[in-house]
């Protein structure tokens, strides 16, 4: 019996762990997320302040952030 409930323990603290790596990769994730957002939203001020024509601005943000041409246009409008 105790062998049996000893087998059934022996790999918990593997699992656990990679549930824990699991969560902390997860917010990682979603920080490099949100700074791509803050830094894509910056990019458009200052290519805005700088006079750029927003075809142009949508076409950078594309060719530099790698946005497709409907989340150019978003953060152009919304940016």
């Amino acid at each position: 019996m105790a062998r049996s409930i000893s087998d059934s323990f022996s790999g918990f603290g593997r699992e656990l762990l990679g549930d824990i790596r699991e969560m902390n990769n997860a917010k990682l994730d979603e920080a490099a997320f949100e700074e791509k957002i803050i830094g894509i939203k910056k990019a458009v001020a200052a290519l805005r302040e700088a006079d750029i024509e927003d075809a142009k601005i949508v076409e950078l943000l594309q060719k530099y952030w790698d946005l497709c041409l409907s989340e150019a246009k978003e953060f152009l409008q919304h940016g």
